[in-house]
Parts: C-alpha cells; structure tokens; sequence
C-alpha cells in the first residue's frame, strides 16, 4: 500500500522537523529524566550489552520490550542514554492516539514517533520508515505487543506482532530486548500523571547480530514461505522478552 492510500491516516505527520520541535524533544527528555530518577528510582542491569552498541558500526539498532504504561516512552525509553536529538530513538505509534489532529502530530514528531495505522498489514508507510532508519543505521524502538498490556500484575501479553518480524527480515539490525517491571505503578492504567516514589527495574537481554545466516535458522520448520518465516521470527522476540520476564518480574 502506498503514502497516498493512507494519505487521510497519515495527514498530521510529517518526518522534517523544525528547530522547535527539536527543543520540544530535548525538553521531553530532560522532564522525562527527572520524573524517572528523581521523583522515582530506575535501576538498570545489563548496561555493559546496551551503552557499547551505540560505538560500533554503521548497524542500525532495534531495541523492542513489554509495554506496560501509556508514557513507557517517553518517561522510561528516555533514560536510556540517548539524550542528543539525532540520538533519540525512532518509535512507532497508533495513528489514531498520536496523530489525530494536526496539534497532536507536530508534538509526536518532535519525539520522533512514527504512525502506524492499526490493520494496514505490513505493507505501509510507517514500517516502511522505519525500517529505512535502521538500514541508515539509527535507533529504533518497538513494542511488540501492539499496545499496553492491561494484566493487573503487568504479565506480557502475547501473540506479539509480525511488524517486528518485518523489521528484522528487512534490515538486519543488532535486536537488543529488554523487559522492565515497575511503570505499571509510576503510571497505572486510566491515569496521564506519573506518581513518584516508585521503582523500575529495567534488565537487558542480549543484543543479536541480524544476518542472512542467522535469518536462514530462523525459517520456521526450514520453510520459505513469507508468512512461516515472520511468523518465527515473532516467536523468537517472544522467547528473548519472556525469558527476561521469567527472571525480572517478582510474580
């Protein structure tokens, strides 16, 4: 599907941005900052495999990760040790919640977000950016989940969604998962301001170089059919974020 199928989903949203939307950004982070160390606490484990990523080669990076409250991005993802505006993060978001009025996309592209319209398939204008971002060699940050996930103990919700699996087939980034637990008291769900007093805990896995080689062990069942092998892939992301979950979260 092209840009001018989607062009009434996508009318708000414009990837230039301008020198206010990028001291928006930089505010966004800083605020974001101060709400996550100093109104609360946010321990990190695992830095050694993330911080390192950002010094090597021209690879793009796709981090992916539980979704638990309505402002994980930009409250928790800003803490990651991106400050800079060429820096941050691309992230994809519901075109509907983000981008519904023209107010809305100015202020959810200074930070970068990306539409991605909710049963357009894969074939849209949204996946297609990002996946350009990290052939480009930048940072780009999902949630495969497909939105937040209402278990009152903040458990994963599967399946997760294929448009991880296009990223991955399509630009053979580095895949760095991480599973946090906490924001789901920071910013329960029904309410838009973040509480203070709190703890995250944020645990990286392991970053995965994305190759042709490692694609090829990741067919399904040694198929090369299109809908098989995304289909792995998904349940790969699924595994890397459950095997985290299975040692960070307290239940």
């Amino acid at each position: 599907m092209s840009t001018e199928i989607h062009s009434h989903e996508l009318r708000h949203w414009s990837p230039e941005v301008g020198l206010t939307q990028r001291m928006i950004c930089r505010s966004v982070v800083h605020l974001s900052r101060l709400v996550m160390r100093v109104l609360n606490k946010v321990e990190f484990i695992g830095t050694d495999r993330w911080l390192p990523l950002f010094e090597q080669s021209e690879r793009g990076i796709l981090s992916f990760s539980n979704h638990v409250s309505l402002f994980d991005d930009p409250l928790l993802i800003a803490n990651l040790g991106r400050v800079a505006f060429d820096d941050v993060r691309w992230i994809g978001a519901d075109h509907k919640n983000f981008f519904g009025s023209a107010l809305k996309g100015y202020v959810f592209a200074a930070g970068k977000c990306v539409p991605i319209i909710r049963g357009a398939g894969l074939d849209q204008p949204g996946l297609g950016f990002l996946t350009e971002r990290l052939k480009q060699g930048e940072w780009v940050h999902i949630f495969p989940e497909g939105g937040r996930t209402r278990d009152p103990d903040a458990f994963m919700r599967t399946p997760f969604k294929t448009g991880i699996a296009q990223l991955l087939s399509e630009a053979k980034p580095i895949a760095m998962p991480f599973y946090h637990y906490g924001m789901h008291r920071i910013l329960p769900i029904g309410q838009t301001v973040p509480k203070r007093g709190h703890s995250v805990t944020v645990r990286f896995g392991e970053p995965t170089v994305v190759s042709d080689e490692w694609l090829q062990t990741h067919r399904g069942e040694g198929s090369l059919a299109h809908s098989e092998h995304y289909a792995s892939l998904t349940a790969w992301c699924e595994t890397e974020l459950q095997a985290l979950e299975a040692v960070t979260h307290p239940g």
